[in-house]
């Protein structure tokens, strides 16, 4: 066993090793972009980019880029970087060494990949930027807390009062209910209110069905998008059981729109749902996938339980729609239950020339379809940032993120970073 050991430590070393102090890593490091594309182009026609080797370049590239930004391009490049955070930790602890916007938003990335834990940064609670002061206020998670955590939820400044409702989400304190319902209809922020309501939902239970309540008033003046979030909210698991059904079922059966179709997607997610309120989420489902505005369908197509035989009929329908959009979100969720048809409809939307390639490509890929990998590999060049960045991502899903390396060299710095975190989370151990 020792012996297997060594030898199993001796193969498995990183295959960042293989480009280690090359001339491709030396490339990446110093950001010199035409050296490092010709470099990738010479090592991918020889078949020499691993994904492993792709995710050593890859952090190299988002490292310099993390470093070297400075002025107003420095805080949108770390808010780039955040899903790669963990990853990154050694450039944003570096970058947190200047005291401005972006070394705070540094701060709160790491604090989200527990980079940096809460003692340290409530050591900026008092600090005189606003900026740094949110970092100050994320650490607000202890129960004796409580006091300045609420306080800091009226601040005068967005981003802390963002922060305090993140701090209150982690902190599981009840007391602070109050504090976030009026957070969570007051605030001007819509993110704020957004993140006040999730927030609410991580609370412990409350007796009587209190918090099943304060949702319930918030959901008469709030928006599609806060209102989707309040059905999440009553299908917790600390509200379900107390107000969360009953407010959910009449939501279920006197609604439409997007918070209803959340609703009755959360309703269906409980294996202790059945009965009428069952059957009410389950029509409210079947309607919304059959008719309505497109985005509202395409939300219930995505969130349809496929184990529902209405359900799953409705889906069918629409996967031979006239409004190409709808056909394809169905067809992709067709294809997740091995259905043949499905699959050969969405490779033919597929095809070179499809107003919706890129679309159907993308669902082949999420349902490893290797078969579109060589059209999914051409979208690196599209001219459009976004299309590109969702080749990346899309070879990300079938496992073969090292073929998005050449978006590493891209002229779009956002390009660039956004492709090294797409390269790096698909890395991370499958």
């Amino acid at each position: 066993m020792k012996r297997f050991d060594l030898l199993l430590a001796a193969t498995a070393l990183p295959a960042a090793a293989a480009c280690a102090g090359s001339p491709v890593m030396r490339a990446a490091e110093r950001g010199d972009r035409a050296a490092l594309a010709g470099e990738l182009a010479a090592r991918e026609k020889r078949g020499e980019v691993s994904n492993a080797d792709a995710a050593s370049l890859a952090r190299a590239v988002a490292d310099r880029e993390v470093r070297a930004a400075t002025g107003t391009d420095a805080v949108g490049r770390v808010r780039d970087v955040r899903p790669c955070a963990h990853e990154l930790d050694d450039a944003l602890a570096a970058r947190m060494k200047t005291h401005d916007a972006a070394g705070a938003e540094a701060a709160l990335a790491r604090i989200e990949a527990r980079g940096l834990d809460a003692d340290d940064a409530r050591r900026w609670l008092c600090d005189a930027d606003p900026a740094w002061r949110a970092v100050g206020v994320r650490g607000l998670v202890r129960t004796q807390d409580g006091d300045a955590r609420r306080k800091a939820l009226v601040d005068p400044d967005p981003a802390v009062r963002r922060e305090a409702v993140r701090a209150a989400a982690e902190a599981h304190d009840a007391g602070d209910l109050r504090a976030l319902s009026e957070a969570a209809r007051l605030d001007p922020e819509p993110i704020v209110r957004t993140e006040a309501v999730r927030a609410i939902a991580a609370l412990p239970a409350t007796p009587g069905g209190a918090t099943a309540d304060l949702l319930r008033d918030l959901w008469i003046s709030a928006d599609d998008g806060l209102r989707e979030d309040i059905a999440l909210a009553w299908a917790s698991p600390g509200v379900w059981g107390t107000g969360g059904r009953e407010a959910l079922r009449v939501r279920v059966a006197a609604d439409h729109g997007p918070g209803a179709v959340e609703a009755a997607a959360a309703v269906l997610r409980h294996r202790d749902a059945a009965g009428e309120l069952a059957d009410e989420a389950v029509g409210q489902l079947v309607r919304a996938i059959g008719e309505g505005a497109r985005e509202t369908r395409l939300q219930a197509i995505a969130e349809a339980p496929l184990d529902r035989p209405a359900v799953l009929a409705a889906v069918r329908t629409a996967s031979a729609e006239e409004d190409t959009r709808v056909r394809v979100a169905a067809l992709a969720r067709l294809a997740e239950t091995k259905d043949g048809e499905a699959v050969a409809a969405l490779e033919a939307l597929a095809q070179p020339g499809s107003p919706v390639a890129a679309n159907a490509r993308f669902a082949l890929a999420g349902d490893g379809d290797g078969r579109v990998q060589a059209w999914i590999e051409q979208d690196l060049g599209a001219p459009h940032a976004g299309a590109r960045l969702a080749a990346a991502t899309a070879l990300g899903l079938l496992g073969v993120e090292g073929r998005a390396a050449p978006l590493l060299a891209d002229a779009d710095p956002r390009v660039r970073l956004e492709a090294a975190c797409t390269i790096l989370v698909a890395a991370r151990p499958r």
